[in-house]
């Protein structure tokens, strides 16, 4: 009885630990890809204010941006809206999680 006891007892503590493994590996990847967003986000903005310094004039579009200063991200994962107002004024940036 005694060992069916333990055997019951070390089956519920590897299934705990698992879960909080588990647990652990979601909070890691979540803070991971909140990461990568806000790196994204940072490097259009240091891109098109180096645009702006360089050439006097935003970039026309995020082709452009995206090609003339080597910008790289995961299409699969962000969309990025990027909407021109006129050239002397700083373009919108909305960059969407894709599901």
């Amino acid at each position: 009885m005694k060992l069916i006891r333990q055997y019951w007892l070390s089956i519920l503590s590897s299934f705990f630990i698992c879960i909080l493994m588990i647990s652990g590996f979601q909070s890691i990847s979540q803070k991971t890809f909140q990461n990568q967003k806000e790196s994204l986000e940072k490097a259009l903005k240091r891109g098109i204010m180096q645009c702006y310094a360089l050439e006097g004039r935003y970039p026309a579009s995020l082709e452009q941006l995206i090609s003339d200063y080597h910008i790289i991200y995961n299409q699969d994962l962000f969309d990025v809206q990027y909407e021109v107002v006129a050239s002397n004024m700083m373009p919108s940036i909305t960059i969407i999680v894709k599901e």
